[in-house]
């Protein structure tokens, strides 16, 4: 690989380009921001679709290189034939060969319980004895089962090899450095807000995936349709709606039902899988925005449960709803309490502060406004000069 003088060889590596999810946006916005004075590969299993990808994320990929990387061993490979490696998959511990190297951490990983270490012993002692059977070459399931068995072992040898590491707020940075004992700077995630304040109406909006607690980080929407049923019964909410949106797969299916079923009878919408282009309605209609990921849940014991930035919220945020949050994590960052949005506790908290700024149009308006200038700071714009920033201060001095 070579490069004109001056240039820097980038490599960005990211195991789920073509999900197109919110960890995609961060790593894709690395990419094109540096590939404009950089020479910039993507690392992954599968080249992105560039107009798939600028569609969805407004992300601009078409500058950058592919290389096709299948999993953290390959990668730390690949990374010795660059200058800088950007580490943007979620749990990766792909060790850093290149110089200089960055990991930007969505979150570090779930803290250890009470039977980890047996786990750990029994995963390791897996893949010795599938790496010990002596054949020229496994076959592809047992290279399966032995891939599986390594992804499970905790490993830190990867942590001295990164010059810096980037969390995606606050909450995470200070995870990160509890779990992984290194400190970390806070690189807001780059938010791309299409809708513009519009004709709003007498409209509550809930976005996020319909996720069963069960599987871990719930939204909590059946706690939402409990809370707006209470609204109703006050008579708090006469002539308003709630709107619940997100994408809902099989292993969810039950719980987006029993959320459609509780919803019945009262002033609640579902929608499953809504195009963009309904979304995008709905954020430009609504009033008010609810975001309740972590309720109900220990931070010590499950971090990983709570919302650890919040693009949707910014993204309300800019479309002019008041949002009320959860006071926890990465939304009570975004929001300050009282001045762009409020926070909550409690469902009974959700109700009272709900009713208030219903109750009183004039302080939705200040609040709204507030919310707008607090989207503001989360532009790609300022997530492009920060990280310009770090770059120019780690490759000081280099030729």
């Amino acid at each position: 690989m070579t490069t004109a003088p001056g240039r820097l060889r980038v490599g960005v590596y990211d195991l789920y380009w073509t999900t197109l999810g919110g960890g995609e946006q961060v790593d894709g916005t690395i990419a094109q921001v540096l590939a404009e004075d950089h020479d910039v590969t993507l690392f992954g299993p599968e080249p992105p679709d560039v107009e798939r990808t600028r569609e969805r994320l407004g992300v601009d990929l078409s500058a950058c290189d592919f290389r096709a990387v299948s999993d953290d061993v390959e990668a730390s490979a690949a990374s010795a034939d660059v200058d800088v490696f950007v580490n943007g998959t979620y749990l990766s511990r792909a060790v850093n060969r290149a110089p200089l190297g960055y990991y930007y951490v969505h979150f570090p990983q779930v803290p250890p319980r009470r039977g980890d270490a047996l786990r750990q012993r029994l995963c390791i002692a897996g893949v010795r004895a599938v790496r010990a059977i002596p054949v020229r070459e496994l076959p592809q399931r047992l290279n399966e089962v032995a891939a599986g068995f390594d992804r499970r072992i905790a490993r830190t040898d990867f942590l001295p090899s990164y010059r810096r590491y980037l969390a995606n707020s606050a909450f995470t940075a200070r995870w990160v450095e509890r779990l992984w004992g290194v400190p970390a700077d806070v690189l807001h995630p780059p938010v791309r807000a299409t809708v513009r304040p519009g004709e709003q109406r007498a409209l509550i909006l809930a976005l996020g995936r319909f996720f069963d607690p069960v599987h871990g980080h719930s939204k909590k929407q059946l706690e939402l349709v409990e809370a707006f049923v209470e609204l109703e019964r006050s008579g708090a909410a006469d002539g308003w709606e709630l709107a619940l949106v997100g994408g809902v797969d099989a292993a969810n299916r039950d719980y987006a039902l029993a959320v459609k079923r509780a919803a019945q009878g009262h002033g609640v919408s579902v929608h499953f899988n809504a195009p963009g282009a309904r979304v995008e309605q709905l954020l430009g209609e609504a009033s008010l925005f609810w975001h309740a990921a972590g309720l109900g849940e220990d931070p010590d014991r499950h971090p990983d449960r709570f919302e650890h930035f919040g693009i949707a919220l910014v993204e309300a945020m800019a479309a002019g709803a008041v949002p009320l949050v959860f006071g926890a994590a990465g939304p009570a960052e975004i929001v300050e309490d009282g001045t762009s949005g409020r926070h909550w506790r409690t469902l009974d908290d959700l109700v009272r502060a709900t009713t208030d700024v219903i109750a009183d149009p004039s302080e939705r308006e200040r609040l709204a406004e507030g919310a707008r200038a607090r989207a503001s700071f989360f532009t790609a714009d300022r997530f492009a000069e920060r990280l310009r920033g770090h770059l120019a201060t780690d490759t000081a001095g280099r030729p």
